[in-house]
This record gives structure tokens, sequence and C-alpha cells, in this order.
């Protein structure tokens, strides 16, 4: 999976005049027994073709294309997605195989699609999970639906007798001090892998004897990161780990929607601090008043993009209503919307299930946190609308 840096890095490509070719395809496992993800592939072309009106826009996409569909016929497919990003004339040529799935999805515009990307960066964030008993530790990170790196160690710790007496008393203390010596250490390793690879939430699993305690010992950011501690055995294998994670990991996440939800329904309204509907919240984003925007998962759409003034609109509109600049068609408005949203250093948050659905039903797919109250989205919109 790529990380985030990378796919910053693909969103800052500027192709200048030239044109990137996006290409996202599922690798369900059912399609890679007869490889129909290729046939896949070609009806994406074919649609995409088809809009093309330009004569010399449509032979450079049909040299890119030609080129994705070159690699894949060659390449073996792994795992359950794949994004391919193609542009000849800047030297642009990236596939990534994905540990989960994407839809069929192709775009050919001046800058990489990485709405998907961040579709798939949004719903699984990274996870730390401690698998621990008063001797040993298996520490893990697992982003995207797959375990990206994995470290076990043991310590010694003197074992209990049952002398009685003093002896026994004295070799229950060094007990002890052995067992909350590898649970620091525990602690002190978990605190340098989020040095190096910073986690979103951290797992405790195990005895709950020994889950309280390290938990205890936990430093406070990591503490408040802490979303499970759950029993688990040592003997557990990789898969039965990753599992459990990821079932935990959806739960966290659909509570989270829920909550964020709330919170723009509630702050939606006049002068409020969050905007509904497509209009409004384009409306604000022109406006660069989005701190937050907040898509459906399945929302899609055709739009119409202002070169000159940035302003984006639903549907095919041949003139910019705030400077009469011709407009761009876009391909899809929620992922210009998205794309649109970090370049104005803001972020993006997904809908899905229950949440996704309500979104589609109060606005369209489309909302926004604001940086701060202003009637200006409300009243832009307003406008938008007559």
């Amino acid at each position: 999976m790529l990380t985030e840096e990378q796919i910053d890095q693909l969103a800052a490509f500027d192709g200048q005049d030239a044109r990137v070719l996006s290409v996202y395809l599922d690798l369900d496992p059912a399609t890679q027994v007869r490889r129909s993800y290729e046939i896949a592939l070609e009806d994406l072309i074919k649609t995409s073709r088809a809009r093309l009106d330009d004569a010399s826009v449509r032979e450079t996409f049909e040299t890119e294309a030609a080129r994705v569909q070159t690699w894949l016929h060659s390449e073996k497919p792994r795992g359950k997605g794949l994004a391919v990003f193609s542009c000849t004339p800047r030297d642009l040529w990236r596939a990534d195989f994905l540990a989960v799935r994407v839809m069929n999805h192709l775009a050919f515009e001046p800058t990489p699609d990485v709405a998907p990307l961040l579709r798939i960066v949004d719903e699984y964030e990274r996870y730390a999970v401690a698998v621990v008993d008063k001797e040993k530790a298996r520490l893990f990170t697992v982003f995207a639906g797959e375990i990206e790196e994995s470290e076990h160690f043991r310590d010694w710790v003197i074992g209990k007798h049952d002398q009685g007496g003093w002896s026994q008393a004295r070799y229950q203390r060094h007990h002890e001090a052995h067992v909350y010596w590898h649970l620091e250490r525990v602690a002190q390793r978990l605190a340098a892998l989020h040095r190096r690879r910073r986690f979103d939430r951290l797992i405790l699993a195990g005895p709950e004897e020994a889950t309280t305690e390290l938990r205890r010992l936990l430093p406070r950011a990591l503490a408040r990161r802490v979303v499970a501690v759950i029993p688990a055995s040592l003997a557990a294998t990789d898969r039965e780990i990753l599992d459990t994670t990821l079932d935990i990991e959806r739960r966290a996440e659909r509570e989270t929607e829920e909550r964020l939800l709330g919170q723009l329904l509630d702050l939606a309204g006049p002068a409020g601090r969050a905007v509904l509907g497509v209009r409004p919240t384009l409306a604000a984003l022109w406006a660069d008043l989005v701190q937050t925007l907040v898509v459906a998962f399945s929302a899609s759409g055709d739009g119409s993009d202002c070169p000159n003034c940035l302003r984006l609109e639903p549907g095919s509109v041949e003139r910019c209503p705030a400077c009469g600049t011709e407009m761009r068609r876009v391909h899809d408005l929620f992922h210009r919307a998205m794309q649109r949203t970090l370049e104005q250093s803001g972020s993006v948050e997904i809908m899905h299930g229950a949440a996704e659905k309500r979104l589609l039903e109060v606005g369209g797919g489309l909302g926004a946190l604001l940086r701060y109250p202003s009637p200006v989205p409300q009243q832009v919109a307003r406008e938008t609308l007559r």
C-alpha cells in the first residue's frame, strides 16, 4: 500500500500540459481466474474514449491506455486491488497492488486521481497490536488490510515456586520485578515503533493481568490511542491477529463516522460551522472555508471545473458563473472536491454504511465542517441555486 507521503507526492504531481492516466481495478480473486479484470479495463477505456472530443487528447489517451494494458497483460496479479498512474511525457509510471478491493475506475486528467487512495487511507487507519504475556511479546502494525511489520521478543522472567515462607515471598518479589521490567520494555518498544511508523490506534491483547499492567506503563500519548483491550494467546496466528484487528477497526471507524455525521447535522445551517448538500459545500470549498470535507463512499457524478478561479459546479456548465471562463469537464465531481480540499490544507472523511446512507439522503453525499462560522457559503449557495 502506498504511504500517505507517496499519495501526497502523487497529488502534487504537475503534468503541466500533459494528462495523467489513473486506473483502479478490482482484483477480487474471482476475477483473477479468467483475468476478467482485463475486460473491465477495456470497458473503462471504451467509455472514457467516447467522452474525448479532441483528437490530440484522444491520441495521447490511446498511448497511455496501451501502455497500461501491455503491462497488465504480462503481470501476475497480486492482492485484491490495483492502482496505476501513467504520464509518459513527464516520466510518471507507478503501479501498486493493494491488499484491499477498489472500485473499477479510470480518469485522464492533468493531475493523478488519488481520491480512491484517500478513501482507503481514511477507511484503514494504521493500527499497532501488542500481544503480550508476562515474558513474551509480539508487536505488529496493520494498515490497509495487511500486516506491515512485526517484532517478536522474549525476556527472561524468574519463575515462581511453592516452598512457602520467606523464600517464596522473595522469589515472588523477584518474579513481579522481572514481569514489570518485561512490560516496561514492551511499552518502550511501542513508543519507538510509534516514532518510526506513527500509528493511529493501539490494541492490547493477552491475559488480563499483563494487559492491565502494560496499559498503566504506556506513555500518555500511546495510552490515548488504546482502542481495545482483548484476551488473546501468544500462539495466535498472524492471520487470526489480522482478522481480529480488522474487525475492531471496522467497528471503531463506523462509530467515528456516526459521531462526525452527528456533528455535521448539528452544526449545519445559516451562519453555522457546517454545510450540507452538493452546491453549498462546493460554494464553501470555493471560498476556502472547508476544514473537513465529508463524502459518502458511493457518491459520484460529473461536474465542471473552472481553470481560472477554481470554482466547481455540478453537471455540465459551459461558462464559470463567477468569472466567465470556459469550464472543463470533470469525470467525477466528488473526486475533484476531495483533491481541492487537500490542496487547501483541509482533510477528507469518507462515510460508509448507515452514515453513508444518511449523508446521501440529507446532503446528496456531500457536506463539510468549516474553519469558522461564515454566512458567505450560504449566500454563495443561494446565488448558485438561482
